[in-house]
């Protein structure tokens, strides 16, 4: 468990190193939650409405909103110092608070912080946060906290205990006294195919039982799934929802909630590089089936609209700027290795010669034709132009013993070629033939490549 202390000195190295402007000093990260009161478009009581002007239309309003933000800073390569403040309001009461810590790594096994806060509604706030690890597999976390107010001083213990029970499986022991004193243990297991938790808690005001389980496919777009049941003195919930990348910084994901006496909730939040954006909307209080219906196929449709109509073409069209500036950038040396492959190919011009006439004669391997470059196959793609060069003659000499065989790489380094479409997907694709019969293969640029082989041959009779 070392790696904690670790990843906390390797992140203040790079910034210290990288301080000469503002970017390498900061590390900022925020989240930004408006809640929605949308009771009234299932909770409505049309009689209370009959003489209102416009009262045909449900209410839908904002109800609260909470801002925070949070800035690291390192002063040195053990040091750093964080400022962050929240403001929060809901139902036209509000308020706020400032903090201002100063986090210091003591050794390879652990670190301390200290923190100083104040906020309109509460008084000033000291803290003290511990780090250690005990041993390779188990580490401790004690934070201690002294809130001043009106009432008096209040103060606050949480301690956590926690254990690495196998490679992907952590137990977490937390104890807290003082403000809402609780007595909590989980087990947290993290693959990379799925992500479950199982925790219990006794306490004051709050006993309650969760599980909860996260799938994670292993697609392009890191789309997982996730469900949980917590059950405890304060009701019964049940959650389930999604979430999905839907460019290169951002993640989109939406939950629906069903609990009792809760109603039913819909919360959808979007990441956004290091700012978290999240946006509760309450349906009803009460458990109404078309409540649940909507909550669950309403953000499928609309996602889907979007991901079809909005999204895709802007991915698709920013990835077509990014291609036509590397093409701008790199077409000198495009031009360059493309001259330096045309002569390579005129020196081998006799080499192939004696090779075809030692493979005719023995019945092998000749290599009728050769490609490489970007091929369009797709008819919704027909309009993309093709780009593809001739080679034909660097790879038959490479050919061996009536053998060719390409590595795991990719092939625009070989003598004789050179990238003809620059950041995008390219394939090889051949026509050879081998003991007087035709065969073709096509293969991606980093794709290993040996031929010849039966599964190659073209049916005479297709």
């Amino acid at each position: 468990m070392h790696f904690r202390v670790e990843r906390v000195i390797a992140e203040q190295e790079k910034n210290a190193k990288t301080c000469n402007g503002i970017q390498g000093w900061f590390s900022d990260s925020g989240t930004i939650s408006v809640g929605i009161d949308a009771t009234d478009l299932f909770d409505r009581y049309d009689e209370e409405y009959e003489d209102v002007p416009g009262s045909s239309f449900p209410q839908i309003e904002i109800n609260k909103m909470h801002i925070s933000q949070s800035i690291e800073a390192p002063l040195t390569a053990t040091d750093t110092a964080i400022l962050s403040g929240n403001l929060s309001t809901q139902n036209g009461n509000g308020g706020g608070s400032i903090n201002f810590a100063v986090r210091r790594v003591t050794s390879a096994k652990g670190w301390g912080e200290l923190e100083f806060g104040a906020g309109d509604l509460q008084g000033p706030l000291f803290g003290l946060k511990i780090f250690r690890n005990l041993t390779p597999r188990c580490f401790i976390t004690t934070n201690c906290a002294l809130q001043f107010s009106s009432r008096g001083v209040r103060p606050g213990l949480t301690t956590v205990l926690a254990r690495n029970l196998d490679k992907n499986t952590m137990g977490y022991l937390q104890w807290r006294w003082g403000i809402q004193s609780a007595m909590n243990t989980s087990i947290v297991r993290d693959t990379k195919t799925s992500h479950f938790t199982v925790a219990l808690q006794l306490g004051i005001p709050h006993s309650f039982m969760m599980v909860s389980y996260q799938h994670k496919f292993q697609d392009e777009d890191q789309t997982r799934v996730k469900g949980s049941l917590k059950a405890g003195f304060f009701g019964t919930i049940v959650e389930y929802g999604a979430e999905r990348k839907i460019s290169r910084h951002s993640i989109l994901g939406a939950t629906v909630s069903v609990g009792v006496p809760q109603g039913v909730s819909l919360k959808i939040k979007l990441n956004r590089a290091s700012q978290t954006y999240f946006f509760p909307v309450h349906l009803t209080d009460q458990l109404l089936p078309s409540a649940v219906f909507y909550a669950t196929v309403g953000p499928l449709v609309i996602y889907f609209a979007m991901h079809r109509l909005i999204i895709k073409p802007y991915l698709r069209a920013q990835k077509e700027r990014e291609l036509e500036k590397q093409r701008e950038s790199t077409a000198s040396d495009v031009l360059q290795k493309k001259q330096e492959a045309e002569a390579a190919v005129r020196l081998m011009q006799e080499s192939v010669r004696r090779i075809i006439e030692a493979e005719e004669a023995r019945m092998g391997l000749i290599v009728v034709n050769a490609w490489y470059g970007k091929f369009v196959n797709d008819n919704s793609r027909k309009n993309e132009k093709v780009k593809v060069i001739d080679v034909t003659v660097p790879l038959q000499c490479l050919v061996k013993d009536s053998k060719l065989i390409l590595t795991e790489a990719s092939k625009a380094g070989l003598p004789g070629f050179y990238d003809p479409c620059v950041g995008e997907e390219k394939s090889l694709k051949v026509l050879y033939q081998f003991r007087g019969v035709l065969h073709q293969v096509m293969s991606a640029d980093n794709e290993a490549l040996r031929i010849p082989k039966q599964s190659h041959r073209i049916d005479a009779d297709g």
